[in-house]
């Protein structure tokens, strides 16, 4: 339970930390502190589509190449986008790990984003956004993120729209990663049973050529907070769907307030994972209005937010959001019994144990930590602070949280 990791600055800026554990895979990555909030403002989805588009050629090896390295090892290569961050990495043989420092060193200096790879990948890009469109219990996040949020940055969908995506020209994408592929947004990561002097060899090997000083990095505009008042009356889409779609939420704890610990317990006990949360007891088990509802959070450095969802038929979406609005009242207005609260900690604290024996989360986890705050969290200090939870700190939490939630329901009733 105790991560000891290591950490070196090389001399371009780079910034790299390793997680030793044992196990006869290693995994690799690129954290970039830029995701869709860092999209131009008439380019929304750019992050996303350079995400894509990373793998498609190098100054050393084409689209096929790149595709192949890690796989003929039995490897693989991954990446993914969110409003705040990207993240490229692989996971493969402990004895292959230099061949993926090399690639991913390659993948974040020297893409080229050549034209004849763009417009197959533009091909893919928009089904994958007609996709989302097609699928109300995605659809409905961005349309929440749009009306939620007064911040532009924050508000358009990480993939974009398909008339920006037709606009994207390669020097858009070469733009873009010269801004902000850059050392002071940048991390690499790696997990695996590896030695710090081996860690550092092949760190200063692959990935320490200078990066241009001539190249300003990108910043970010200041948040436009707070971002949105919300109203007590859901806003209503009126759809064609079978279903009801209800998300409700609003501003949370950020990714380093000390109120994330409560708020994490708070989610968990409304609707995380397991049968026994109160919303899924409450609309499943004793009434079979839903078939599943879900909490999530989301927590960046100088921003957060939480959200509960759920689906029903048109006849018990009215219904089944009176009982979420009456469970988030009694968190707010009575404390939890002693003995209650502490079961939910054991199940919160079980959940993170199990977690932790999970390779690629636990990777992703140490990465995005580094990435955003420099230190990794141990299983023992996350532990500390679920315990240093009380009744009345739970109660002020709900309080801050869950006063006037801002909801959003899609409604297929013609």
């Amino acid at each position: 339970m105790t991560a000891v990791y290591h950490t070196v600055t090389l001399d371009n800026g780079l910034r790299c930390a390793l997680l030793p554990t044992r196990s006869r895979v290693v995994w690799c990555g690129f954290g970039i502190h830029s995701g869709s909030r860092d999209d131009p403002e008439e380019l929304p989805g750019l992050a996303h589509f350079v995400e894509h588009t990373i793998f498609k050629g190098t100054i050393h090896r084409r689209a096929d190449h790149i595709r192949n390295r890690m796989e003929v090892v039995g490897g693989s290569i991954d990446a993914y986008t969110t409003k705040d961050e990207t993240v490229v990495y692989t996971v493969g043989p402990r004895g292959e790990m230099s061949r993926a420092v090399e690639l991913l060193g390659d993948l974040i200096r020297h893409s080229t984003f050549p034209d004849k790879e763009l417009e197959p990948e533009r091909g893919v890009v928009r089904d994958e956004i007609n996709l989302y469109r097609d699928t109300p219990s995605d659809r409905i996040f961005d349309e929440w993120d749009e009306r939620f949020f007064r911040d532009r940055s924050l508000a358009h969908p990480i993939l974009g729209d398909t008339r920006s995506l037709d606009r994207m020209r390669r020097e858009d994408l070469l733009s873009y990663a010269e801004r902000t592929f850059r050392p002071e947004r940048l991390l690499f990561f790696v997990m695996g049973q590896v030695t710090p002097k081996r860690f550092e060899e092949l760190c200063r090997r692959y990935l320490s050529e200078p990066f241009p000083s001539e190249v300003k990095p990108s910043t970010r505009p200041e948040l436009s907070l707070p971002i949105a008042l919300a109203d007590e009356s859901p806003h209503i889409v009126h759809s064609r769907t079978h279903q009801a779609h209800t998300l409700l939420g609003g501003l949370g704890a950020t990714y380093n307030d000390p109120d994330r610990a409560a708020q994490n317990l708070l989610l968990q006990l409304l609707a995380g994972d397991g049968m026994n949360t109160l919303l899924n007891v409450e609309l499943r088990e004793r009434r079979g209005w839903v078939y599943n509802v879900e909490a999530s959070v989301t927590c960046f450095p100088d921003v957060g937010w939480w959200q509960i969802y759920f689906g029903s038929d048109d006849d018990h979406a009215e219904e089944a959001l009176r009982v979420v609005r009456e469970q988030l009242d009694r968190l707010m207005q009575e404390p939890l019994r002693e003995q209650v609260l502490r079961a939910w900690k054991k199940q919160t604290k079980g959940l993170a144990l199990v977690s932790s024996e999970q390779s690629e989360s636990t990777f992703l986890s140490f990465g995005r930590q580094m990435l955003l705050r420099g230190r990794y969290e141990t299983l023992e200090e996350y532990f500390d602070r679920i315990d240093s939870v009380t009744t009345e700190s739970l109660m002020e939490t709900a309080r801050r949280l869950f006063a006037h939630p801002f909801t959003l329901i899609y409604n297929g009733k013609k």
